[in-house]
């Protein structure tokens, strides 16, 4: 029997909160006026999702080397 009452991992909700901020962005994006804000935004999405990408790494790592030392 499956147990169907777990809490999400915190390496999904990272990942759902990244891909929000990236649609957020999207949305930002098809709403800008010039081209500057457009660069401009692009740039915050980039740097948002290499460091989220990056605290993911390191919770896999954690998870990983907490695992290896049981």
């Amino acid at each position: 029997m499956k147990n169907t009452n777990r809490q999400p991992s915190s390496g999904s909700v990272l990942l759902g909160m990244a891909a929000g901020a990236a649609l957020g962005a999207v949305g930002t994006m098809a709403m800008a006026q010039n081209q500057r804000q457009v660069k401009r935004t692009a740039r915050k999405l980039a740097k948002g999702a290499e460091r989220a990408m990056s605290q993911l790494d390191t919770m896999v790592t954690d998870l990983v080397e907490r695992r290896m030392g049981l």
